[in-house]
């Protein structure tokens, strides 16, 4: 039974509190399936042909692959899709890049941590695991547990090397606890970089007075377990024990009660899961509707999140400091974790997160108790000095810095994120807001005045570059990121204008290759090339199609060009220019003494305002197929409801030599998914029709199913299947059963033998717990 119930958070008194019960609304009842792709598989498979064509900042070499990685739903029909690259099968670490999308199937915005091919001498490492190991053990005070360990390329200011990547689980030489991922330069044993996941806040805000939780009940015992946000539950940091009881209300009335301190905490979460939701669009905490566990009584001045929990401290008097901007802040540095590009790494960004999502948290509560403001422990007067931290003027505590400058990176976390904190406030509320709203200042060189768009628009625009993160995010970067989510918010450049105000007024100058915002739509186009790449003999010529789509405003001029060719090859369009919905046929044609070997040919088309790249690999030599084929699926995406079955046609063409015989084959498929085809051979140059059934319990979510033909050789397409609805699977835990023909891709939880299991990689049927599936799965622990 779900329960509303009622928490007393006063400074005095135990009085009785009502409870209101919620019953379970009916099943709504099932919808038709829809017709017509859904906007969420529109702007995946725009995504995915933008990371497979090498678009603009997605270029890549012939040894490089983006996989798809995160697809989180944004406001305004918005999609945020992040890519992880491979180098030879090796993942890139620092490669990575996210993809902005709409349900019109238009990419709106790229951005990428590196803007570099990628590429190593050798991918053997002369450093042995072990000794990297010990290389980054020396980091920590303790360590606990390596969490996992592999090689990678790690690219490190835009430099790639090949390296160890360890992630390790213990306490840091400062005190607290340490979730940090070192990488070891496996050529010369040298640390190249390190990301601390854990992050720990001085922050705190006011007590919440009597406010409705969600808790469980289960035979008449009630705990602090939200039966609604799977993963949020609050327990006792002594022994780990979920606090119960048989009563449904709770807190003694003193905040020096760990149970008061645990209720607090579940109020502020759910607060700020509700944020989430209804202003920004998220689902849940962890974006898959899913929350963190906490718990109250660390005997220590301070509060922390650790890479995936949130442990709360008290203050100089020995109160818990489970209130509103605490909660938020820690939370926030769980959701900075879980966004594209993981933990934000230069100095100040994580913290100002964290104090950025504990104002939205506040002011979407907007308790009586507790009023929304910009300061930071204020109330709680956590070491007895005031408040720890100032938004609208950081450096009236501590001196912290108002304005960005050079120095921020190499200043100390905390105040380090008064310059993001500064510019939160004014891109909120403005520089004189009026209203009883405290006054900002403005730095020198800065506009006039600054107008606020109010806090949950300023919300939605540093979320939505949240969105659009990738690692290596700097204060820099995060300038690019939200002129980006501004503008794909609002096409008046309102919000645009706003924002880049609020930068200029912290002296955090224009980067290259930041929008611009006119106001108006712009013409705009896309680009694409097909197929993406092609083999030949030297003296032969390879064609593909270019072609262009007009994206916004009016048909223009694209004029295509190429770079990158070896000597020896020559490029060229019939015809050279089109207008921007008209196609150009590419030739290339290689030399008789063309060197063999893969070369990456970037594809040019410049319009009148903008221009954009496609990449065509081409491979020169080698052994020729005798028959060769290619194969293609259309329609490339289909939508059902749980149960139901799509269909699409698998077409083939011979390419090189004779016609040959192929055995068709699908994999990637959701659980209690089937596939079947008809014919299940056929000989190349002959199509056949792919059903693929669901069943009620095949969980939602889109699936990038891979076809394949196998003859005397083999190739794939890839077919996006979108599931709707659909019974819950069953499992342990809440979670999915692992299933042996599912794909499965990093931070995945599934469960399997009772126990909850991690995927820490790439894998389908790959069974947890099972010999060398260490490299695959972490045991979480018993369901």
């Amino acid at each position: 039974m779900k329960r509303k119930v009622g928490i007393y958070l006063a400074a005095v008194g135990l009085a009785a509190v009502s409870v209101q019960v919620v019953m379970n609304a009916a099943e709504a009842a099932p919808t038709a399936q829809p017709a017509s792709p859904t906007p969420a598989a529109l702007a995946l498979a725009a995504a995915d042909q933008a990371a497979a064509s090498g678009l603009d900042a997605l270029v890549k070499g012939p040894d490089e692959a983006y996989a798809r990685d995160q697809v989180t739903p944004f406001v305004n029909n918005l999609y945020s899709v992040s890519y992880q690259r491979t180098y030879r099968g090796l993942p890139v670490v620092g490669g990575d890049a996210t993809v902005l999308a709409d349900g019109q199937g238009r990419v709106q915005a790229i951005m990428a941590a590196t803007k570099s091919k990628v590429a190593v001498p050798s991918t053997s490492a002369r450093v042995d695991k072990a000794a990297a190991e010990r290389t980054s053990k020396a980091l920590q005070a303790k360590t606990d547990t390596v969490a996992s360990s592999r090689l990678v390329v790690k690219v490190v200011n835009d430099a790639p090397k090949l390296a160890w990547e360890h992630v390790l689980v213990g306490s840091s030489k400062e005190g607290g606890p340490s979730h940090l991922n070192v990488w070891v330069d496996a050529n010369t044993g040298a640390v190249l970089d390190k990301v601390e996941d854990a992050a720990h806040g001085t922050v705190n805000g006011e007590w919440n007075g009597t406010v409705p939780i969600d808790t469980t009940n289960s035979g008449g015992t009630y705990r602090l377990v939200d039966p609604n946000r799977p993963g949020l539950q609050c327990a006792d940091y002594t022994g780990g024990t979920v606090f119960s009881k048989s009563s449904d209300t709770w807190g003694t009335g003193s905040e020096t009660s760990k149970e008061t301190g645990c209720g607090e905490l579940m109020y502020a979460a759910q607060q700020e899961s509700n944020m989430l939701r209804d202003w920004l669009g998220r689902n849940g905490h962890t974006g898959s509707g899913r929350s963190w566990p906490a718990k109250v009584g660390l005997n220590e001045q301070n509060a922390y999140w650790d890479g995936s929990q949130i442990t709360i401290g008290k203050n100089s008097v020995g109160k818990w400091i489970a209130s509103m901007d605490v909660v938020g802040h820690e939370y926030g540095h769980g959701l900075d974790q879980n966004t594209p590009g993981g933990t934000s790494s230069e100095s100040g960004l994580g913290e100002g997160t964290g104090d950025i999502f504990g104002a939205l948290t506040e002011a979407y509560a907007n308790n009586a108790k507790d009023t929304p403001d910009y300061l930071v422990g204020e109330s709680i007067n956590l070491v007895g000095s005031g408040p720890i931290r100032n938004m609208y003027n950081p450096s009236q505590v501590g001196n912290n810095p108002n304005c960005y400058s050079a120095s921020i990176p190499s200043t100390e976390v905390h105040a380090a994120a008064g310059p993001l904190n500064h510019w939160f406030y004014l891109l909120a509320e403005g520089n004189n807001p009026g209203g009883g709203k405290p006054t900002s200042p403005i730095c020198s060189g800065g506009p006039a005045s600054v107008t606020g768009v109010g806090i949950k628009d300023a919300g939605r625009i540093f979320y939505g570059a949240m969105l659009l993160k990738t690692s290596g995010m700097t204060y820099k970067k995060y300038r690019v990121a939200t002129l980006t989510a501004a503008k794909s918010l609002d096409s008046s450049c309102n919000l645009y204008n706003r924002t880049k105000a609020a930068w200029d007024a912290i002296t955090l100058p224009a980067q290259s290759g930041e929008p611009t915002c006119t106001g108006t739509p712009n013409s705009e186009f896309s680009l694409a090339v097909n197929p993406s790449s092609g083999t030949v003999q030297p003296g032969e010529s390879a064609t593909a199609t270019v072609s262009t789509t007009t994206t916004s405003g009016t048909a223009q001029t694209v004029a295509l060009t190429a770079t990158g060719q070896p000597s020896g090859v020559t490029v060229t369009f019939n015809p050279a220019s089109v207008q921007s919905g008209a196609s150009s046929t590419v030739n290339i044609a290689t030399g008789a003494r063309t060197a063999a070997g893969t070369y990456t040919i970037t594809i040019k088309g410049t319009g009148t305002a903008t221009n954009h790249t496609v990449t065509y690999t081409l491979t020169v030599g080698g052994q020729p197929p005798v028959n060769d084929f290619s194969i293609a699926v259309n329609p490339t995406t289909a939508t059902v409801d749980a149960g139901n079955s799509a269909t699409t046609s698998v077409s083939t063409a011979t390419t090189a030599g004779s016609a040959q015989s192929l055995t068709l084959a699908a994999k990637g498929l959701p659980a209690g998914a089937t596939a079947s085809f008809n014919p299940s051979t056929i000989n190349s140059g002959e199509s056949a029709t792919l059903t693929i059934a669901t069943s009620s319990t095949t969980p939602a979510g889109s699936y990038a199913v891979t076809v394949s033909g196998t003859g005397t050789v083999s190739h794939t397409t890839t077919f996006t299947l979108v599931v709707n609805g659909g019974t819950p699977p069953g499992g342990c835990g809440g979670l999915q059963e692992w299933s042996a023909s599912q794909a499965y891709v990093p931070d995945d939880l599934v469960s399997f033998g009772g126990h909850k299991w991690k995927s820490t990689w790439y894998s389908t049927g790959a069974e947890p717990g099972a010999p060398g599936s260490w490299a695959v799965w972490q045991d979480q622990g018993a369901c």
